[in-house]
Formats: C-alpha cells, sequence, structure tokens
C-alpha cells in the first residue's frame, strides 16, 4: 500500500509505502509509548497517595501525643500545686520565712551553655519519646517529694504538740526559788530527805497558770500536800501543783498553758505561802528546772483566761 502527500502548492510529492510489517511495528510502538506514560502517572498518583497517607498517619499520632502529653502536664501542674501547699505548710512548721523560700515563684537559673551529654544518641535535640520519658520521671519525682512532705509533716506536727505539753510556762510570774529539787533538810523535822519540786515562794493569793497544756486529772485534798491539782499532758508526762489556797479547775477539764489555774496557799503541810511545783515523768518525780530553763512568765491574756 502507497500512502502519497501532495504538498499545497504543488511543488513536492512525497510517497510512502506501508508495508504489514511497519503498520505492525507502528501499533507496538504507539502501545508502548501509551503503556508507558500511563505507568508513570500511575506511579506518580500512588507516590502522591502515599505520601498523602504517611502525613496523614503521622498527624494523627502527634496529636494523639499531644493530647497524652497535654493530660500529663495538667496532671503535673495539680501536683505542683499540691507541693506548694505542702511546702508552705512545712515551711511554717519549721519556722521557715515564706520570704526566705518562696514555693509560688521558679528559682533563678544560669550558666554556659554547653551541648547535653547524650547516650546512645548522635543528636542533642529532645525528641517525642525523650520528652514522654521526662514527664514521667516528674511525675514520679513529684510523688516522692510529695511522701516525703506529708512525713515531714506529720513529724513536725508531732514534735509541735509535744512542744506544747512540755512545761515551758513558769506556774508563778513573781516569787522566788525556795527550796530547790534535791535532798534537803525537812523544815519540820530537821531530818535531811528527798524533795520532790520546787519551791516558789510568793504572796498568798498570787495567781498559779499552768506550765503546759493538759487535762485536770486530780483536784483534791491531800494531808501533806494540802490542795493540789495534778495536769496530765500526755506521753506520760504530769505537773503538780500544791498548798494552794483556791483551785479554779476542775477534774476533766481542759487546760491550756499560761492558763489560771489556782492560787498560792499555804495549805497541808507549809510552814508559808508558796507554790511547790513537781514533774513526774511515767511515775518518776523529775528535776522540774530542767524544764522550766526556758520557761517564760504567763502573760496578762494567759493570766486572764477563760477558767
Amino acid at each position: 500500500m502507497q500512502v502519497i502527500m501532495v504538498h499545497p502548492r504543488g511543488t513536492r510529492v512525497l510517497r510512502f509505502e506501508l508495508t504489514r510489517l511497519r503498520v505492525a511495528l507502528a501499533l507496538v510502538l504507539m502501545c508502548a509509548v501509551v503503556a508507558a506514560v500511563s505507568s508513570g502517572l500511575t506511579w506518580l498518583f500512588a507516590s502522591r497517595t502515599a505520601g498523602t497517607s504517611a502525613v496523614a498517619r503521622d498527624n494523627d499520632y502527634l496529636r494523639e501525643n499531644l493530647a497524652v502529653m497535654a493530660t500529663r502536664v495538667g496532671e503535673l501542674q495539680a501536683r505542683m500545686v499540691r507541693l506548694d501547699a505542702l511546702g508552705e505548710r512545712v515551711s511554717g512548721l519549721a519556722g521557715i520565712s515564706p520570704q526566705d523560700f518562696d514555693f509560688r515563684h521558679v528559682p533563678p537559673r544560669g550558666g554556659p551553655e554547653r551541648p547535653a551529654r547524650s547516650s546512645g544518641s548522635a543528636s542533642s535535640d529532645l525528641t517525642l519519646p525523650d520528652l514522654d520519658a521526662a514527664l514521667r520521671q516528674l511525675g514520679e519525682d513529684a510523688d516522692h517529694r510529695a511522701d516525703y512532705f506529708n512525713v515531714v509533716e506529720t513529724t513536725l506536727q508531732d514534735r509541735q504538740l509535744s512542744d506544747k505539753r512540755l512545761p515551758r510556762v513558769m506556774p508563778v510570774a513573781t516569787g522566788y526559788n525556795a527550796s530547790s529539787f534535791g535532798a534537803r533538810i525537812d523544815p519540820f523535822s530537821g531530818r535531811r530527805v528527798q524533795h520532790d519540786g520546787v519551791d516558789f515562794a510568793a504572796p498568798a493569793g498570787t495567781p498559779i497558770v499552768a506550765a503546759a497544756g493538759g487535762v485536770v486529772v486530780a483536784q483534791e485534798w491531800h494531808h501533806e500536800y494540802g490542795n493540789m491539782i495534778d495536769i496530765d499532758h500526755g506521753n506520760g508526762l504530769k505537773t503538780r501543783y500544791a498548798h494552794v489556797s483556791r483551785s479554779l479547775v476542775r477534774n476533766g477539764d481542759l487546760v491550756r498553758a499560761g492558763q489560771n489555774i489556782a492560787q498560792v496557799g499555804s495549805t497541808g503541810r507549809s510552814t508559808g505561802a508558796h507554790l511547790h511545783f513537781e514533774v513526774h515523768v511515767d511515775g518518776q518525780a523529775r528535776n522540774p528546772a530542767g524544764f522550766l530553763m526556758t520557761a517564760t512568765a504567763p502573760t496578762p491574756t494567759d493570766r486572764a483566761a477563760i477558767r
């Protein structure tokens, strides 16, 4: 088969002779071109689709992890608020001024910047797993510190309560030590005897106050002590106030340190107006001077306390 192509001006005539072989080759070439173009387009579309899917998966992963991180940050913030409150309470119990140790402000920091020492990683950039591990560690540290603060707070509270139960207030605001604890010559018999307390000489009617807070467990007459009052301060500690002229408390009354409980007198086995003061620990008489070395005089408010 011949194909004749004539130029529009008629100057040239092109003749092509098409054989079956040439036609077949042309068809094969066209099919190959079409297949190549189709494959290229398919690969390009698949690549873009795969890239879009990967980005979508990454975005979903980041969103999920950000939500988890936000939850952990919120939990840490709540724990920090709790630690701040515990820190302020413990500081108060320990006598630390809030201005000296303010838990509400981040302490100042500084120093030269150097690359962090990394174990097993060539990069010092913070990764998402690193951040997750750091947040988890912070949470554990916060819990440990909260437990520690709770123990310290309980210990300080117990110590504070114990201190309040110790005789730290002078039982009489005026007067002097007329007879100390220990062996002495008995004023009645003239023999050497053990004196289990301290005698404070003071005018009759002088107010007597509780040396520490506690419960009145005895308000009675004794043939030697005369009118006497015993106060239980807990932990095996008791104080005794003897020879009083007038008692202002009764059995079972709760009294606080410095509260007015009686008046100086000379009842019982006594040579004159004074207060006989004793301290007992687990039933054994102890030298009151050891407790009253740092004692303070009762204030006017203490002496005027409700009886």
